[in-house]
């Protein structure tokens, strides 16, 4: 158990620390206003110029000479934004996490969570390379550089405002800045629509949990932290020391959160929780108001993660989207 939490957990850290958003549903998907390549609304965009010089998140000046034709990606929420920009054909190496969109399943893989396989990225000959790993420091990412001959930009977004500002970054460094806009633009509106349609409302208390035996949650400076008071919730773990950290279930009792929320990605089921024994007092045990999602919405900082925060506010307020629903022709 405690092998699959570290698992867990350490993706977390890649996607949102890192620890995760567009895919097929990113280049060609009319629901979003997509077309094939990504999002430029029918117009014909104008070949960017190069060089750029592009600033990560570690404050570093990256230079790249000109549109690169292989990218190398470490995260599953950079892969998802470099589809969405209109420049999937060109990534040629992705992370052991990568599974959307469902390309990237035939794209070579060039390390995991943990590190990349500089020797695999220089044998594809990869001119810029995407990180996301929190601890990654200049001098490593200058070392990087060193080994495999790409231009290595680091992309760290803490919040999701942060998450839809690297949209403009990766698509600047591939060489698709005028997508890259379409996208924020897109997303900037849905979050927009969605702080309106839970302005106003209560307020209920939210326990997410990460990993169970032992029990892990989300507390300030997590990503699913921001998704759920964006979405118009309180985390009752507001007040742990670290983003991610063990929590007693005596404290949890404590707590006695309304609703109760849960990764699909650990592999529990509504009914596994409930079923806890220590859990029978809890209110949203009692009112039913005990739920799994798909974490890869939320913890993913790309371009799905307007639908993450959008899947959270609906599990928080569902009276507040049953209109939506209706008009959009649902139910």
């Amino acid at each position: 158990m405690y092998r699959k939490l570290n698992v867990l957990l350490a993706t977390l850290l890649l996607s949102a620390l890192v620890l995760a958003g567009c895919g097929q549903g990113a280049q060609d998907d009319p629901a979003n206003g997509e077309t094939e390549g990504g999002e430029t609304g029918g117009e014909t965009t104008e070949v960017a110029a190069f060089p750029v010089t592009v600033e990560d998140s570690l404050g570093r000046s990256v230079e790249i000479g000109e549109e690169p034709a292989q990218i190398g990606s470490m995260a599953p929420s950079i892969t998802e934004t470099v589809f969405a920009v209109g420049a999937g054909d060109r990534v040629a190496g992705v992370s052991t996490a990568d599974d959307y969109p469902p390309e990237v399943e035939n794209i070579e893989q060039i390390g995991d969570y943990q590190q990349v396989n500089a020797e695999k990225v220089a044998s594809l000959g990869i001119d810029v390379l995407f990180l996301s790993f929190d601890t990654t420091t200049e001098e490593q990412a200058q070392d990087l550089e060193e080994k495999t001959g790409a231009e290595v930009v680091v992309i760290n977004p803490a919040s999701v405002e942060e998450a839809i500002d690297s949209v403009g970054l990766v698509g600047e460094a591939v060489g698709e800045p005028e997508r890259a806009q379409v996208v924020e633009e897109r997303l900037r509106a849905e979050l927009d629509q969605l702080r309106s349609e839970v302005e106003g409302l209560p307020e209920p208390t939210v326990f997410y949990e990460v990993g169970y035996d032992p029990l892990f949650t989300v507390g300030p400076g997590s990503f699913v932290q921001d998704v759920i008071e964006l979405a118009g919730g309180q985390n009752v773990a507001a007040d742990a020391d670290q983003p991610y950290p063990q929590y007693p279930v005596e404290r949890l009792l404590q707590q006695d959160p309304e609703l109760y929320v849960a990764g699909a990605s650990s592999g529990v089921t509504v009914e596994d929780i409930v079923n806890r024994s220590s859990y029978a007092s809890l209110d949203a045990v009692q009112q039913g108001n005990v739920f799994v999602i798909n974490d890869d919405l939320v913890n993913r900082p790309g371009p799905r993660i307007v639908e993450g925060v959008r899947e959270m506010a609906e599990t928080l307020h569902p009276e507040a989207f049953e209109d939506v629903e209706t008009t959009n022709g649902g139910g």
